[in-house]
């Protein structure tokens, strides 16, 4: 007999064919010698050298043998150790017993095989001839939305004639507790749902799910799994206006609804002119006609944008624009004035012969009366008669020493919009090589009851 076992375990060792390589399994006998309704227990510790989580699956090759624990989620670069119990079927005979059972990677596939030495002794205590057999399995969905109800099915088939009577089920999770009652005839099958429901503002991750089925406060059967609550994201979104004085706010809220963060992007359509009035909290970006921005909210987080389009500066200019206009047209001069002078004669040696226009202009409706106009030569330059008909001929000539020769017009009155012109010619006394500035033109009318002066622009003359 121990000539055979020790066969069986060599050519077991043998048929291992996967190193693993990323991670590594060590294994320490705690209970080896055990009852018919027993678990054999071994402390393993599994290592994992990746550097990402990895869930290992435990699995006996030979069926008549129940593994308690089914999945181990180890962390990255680190080692967890757990209890590995192992419970023999209805049909495993007494005695010595060379279990082989695989370590298997999710994440690379790789496993490794360890076989674990158990002996059955030839003694029921707790059920006599019978012991429970009872093929049990635990499903949950691998992805679980916390808005809903999360469901876990529970199926249990009675292997033998054993009326097991009362058993319990203990489902433990870290996001729910529960202890189930149930009853299991001889032979019978039973597939039953049950619904739980978590916090539906749940963060998203990886969890363990852990059910046990109890008879008699033996453990019979156990299952481990792992199930990943997704993240989901609904933002709402508001819309207030406020309007006032040529000023408009506009503040959008957003509010995040659900466990995971979401950027949200809002979009602002608007004219060229209206974005060059507008300003926000935060800032925006310019994509063709609109603004944008992107708002990252955290679960359950509430942002609000403020835009704000103010039309009270550019109105404002307008409005002063207007009124200065008005104020313009109002006080404005109604009579204009002004002076050009050309050469009527020179040469090589320079200027000689000027000939000057004076173009006197009423540029309102109205009648503008008692119009004088004073003009200055220079003393440079002498004043030449002239008797040309359609010419205002002066009304006063008058020389001075120093400001040279002084002449005065009078007009009487000018009707709407009429316009004379004054034409006279000067001659210099000298021949003027470079430029000769001529004074501006003073004019001086009633403007209703009162009395205004305005002059004319200054002429300078080049040869």
């Amino acid at each position: 007999m121990k000539i055979a076992l020790n066969l069986l375990i060599l050519l077991i060792l043998a048929s291992t064919l996967v190193s693993a390589t990323d991670f590594y399994v060590k294994s320490v006998p705690i209970k080896k010698d055990i009852f018919s309704d027993e678990a054999a227990e071994f402390n393993i510790t599994i290592t994992n050298f990746l550097g990402i989580s990895d869930v290992f699956t435990v699995s006996a090759f030979d069926p008549s043998w129940n593994l308690l624990t089914n999945q181990i989620l180890v962390p990255a670069d680190s080692s967890k150790s757990f209890v590995l119990k192992i419970n023999p079927g209805s049909e495993v005979p007494l005695g010595i017993h060379a279990i082989n059972v695989k370590f298997k990677s999710s994440q690379i596939g790789e496993f490794m095989n360890k076989v674990f030495t158990i002996n059955i002794r030839p003694y029921d205590p707790v059920f006599g001839i019978y012991r429970p057999s009872i093929q049990f399995s635990a499903n949950i969905d691998k992805e679980v939305d916390p808005r809903k109800k999360i469901p876990i099915e529970i199926y249990l088939r009675n292997r033998n004639a054993l009326d097991i009577g009362e058993l319990e089920i203990e489902i433990e999770s870290t996001l729910f507790q529960d202890k189930v009652t149930t009853t299991l005839g001889p032979l019978e099958e039973k597939r039953t749902e049950y619904l739980y429901k978590i916090d539906e503002l749940q963060e998203p991750g990886l969890f363990s799910l852990d059910v046990k089925l109890l008879v008699k406060d033996v453990v019979i059967s156990q299952s481990t799994q792992t199930y990943e609550v997704i993240g989901y994201s609904t933002i709402i979104q508001d819309r207030e206006s406020k309007s006032f004085l040529f000023k408009t706010t506009e503040t959008i809220t957003l509010e995040n609804l659900g466990n995971s963060k979401k950027t949200k992007k809002v979009n602002l359509a608007m004219s060229w002119l209206k974005r060059m009035l507008t300003n926000s909290d935060p800032k925006s970006t310019t994509v063709g006609k609109s603004l944008e921005w992107d708002i990252t909210l955290n679960s359950q987080e509430l942002r609000t944008i403020i835009v704000t389009t103010n039309y009270r500066r550019p109105i404002f200019l307008l409005i002063i624009i207007f009124i200065s206009l008005i104020l313009y047209y109002i006080y404005r001069s109604p009579i204009i004035i002004t002076k050009e002078a050309f050469a009527e004669s020179q040469n090589d040696e320079g200027l000689e012969h000027l000939k000057i226009r004076l173009f006197v202009k009423n540029r309102t409706r109205k009648i503008v009366d008692r119009i004088g106009i004073i003009d200055r030569i220079p003393s440079i330059a002498q004043l030449l008669k002239s008797k040309k008909l359609g010419t205002i001929h002066p009304e006063k000539i008058t020389p001075h020493e120093k400001k040279g020769t002084i002449i005065k017009w009078n007009i009487e009155s000018l009707e709407p919009f009429e316009e004379r012109i004054i034409t006279y010619e000067i001659k210099s006394r000298l021949k003027i090589i470079g430029n000769l500035s001529l004074p501006e033109v003073r004019i001086k009318f009633m403007d209703g009851n009162k009395e205004r002066i305005i002059y004319s622009n200054r002429v300078m003359v080049s040869n």
